[in-house]
């Protein structure tokens, strides 16, 4: 087992999602299962559950999450105190705004830093931090830092081309505070029999792409995954901020 076997796990723990890691890291997904295999193979023990709306850590999987943290941070004290020149910043976001930013917009270098991808809750709920910078759609009230810059997503409700998008379920994710959860509930009105909560953004694009749900998403993913928009009256402007550490 090499080190990156330990940063591909500790990505799937986070993002509970082989096609999310998969994108974060600039890997196949098929080369994101193998390694998870292979790493299971090695220890006897199965460390995710898979389900049709993600991976699920097992008791096992929780324990090797805290021997690889342990493991990576320890490494990256090594890095810093032997190169600190040569040391990566960290940058913390939502996996929507990594694909929007970083993947499709290329505002920032894949390369040039270390990216940590979160769920709006997790963020809000920071009491510290040491990444260079955070982009979030979330409140974020951590000490040290300075508000760089606002923008926003432009966001519609996506379906697949030639469906009745009233007879299909709108699909949110799991995040709390995700506004993108919120606006969604809000235009349903709460009425819950027609929302279906799906705790991966890969698993939701998933299903919509297969016309069988509808949801609110970045209108950039109608050209990249041939979608349509299902009620054009509806669109929405998804603010987000950016935040430099001092």
């Amino acid at each position: 087992m090499q080190l990156q076997d330990l940063e591909i796990y500790a990505q799937l723990y986070r993002l509970r999602s082989i096609n999310q890691t998969a994108l974060s890291l600039g890997f196949a997904q098929s080369n994101i299962s193998a390694r998870l295999k292979a790493i299971e193979a090695e220890f006897d023990a199965p460390l995710f559950t898979r389900t049709p709306q993600g991976i699920v850590p097992t008791a096992a999987g929780d324990k090797f999450a805290a021997y690889a943290q342990q493991v990576l941070t320890a490494t990256t004290a090594v890095r810093t105190a032997l190169h600190p020149a040569a040391a990566k910043p960290e940058i913390l976001m939502s996996s929507l705004l990594f694909d929007a930013l970083v993947v499709q917009q290329n505002r920032y270098d894949l390369d040039a830093a270390h990216y940590t991808l979160m769920s709006s809750t997790a963020l809000a709920a920071l009491k510290t931090c040491t990444a260079a910078t955070v982009v979030t759609y979330a409140p974020f009230h951590v000490a040290d830092y300075a508000l760089t810059d606002r923008d926003r997503l432009d966001a519609a409700f996506l379906q697949a081309p030639g469906i009745a998008p009233e007879r299909v379920p709108v699909l949110v994710n799991a995040d709390r505070l995700c506004p993108f959860r919120r606006r969604s509930l809000k235009f349903v009105k709460q009425d819950l029999s027609r929302v279906q909560e799906i705790d991966s953004w890969a698993s939701i694009l998933q299903l919509v792409e297969a016309g069988r749900g509808v949801a609110l998403l970045p209108r950039y993913l109608v050209a990249k995954h041939h979608l349509a928009v299902a009620w054009p009256a509806h669109r929405y402007q998804v603010p987000y901020a950016t935040w430099a550490r001092r």
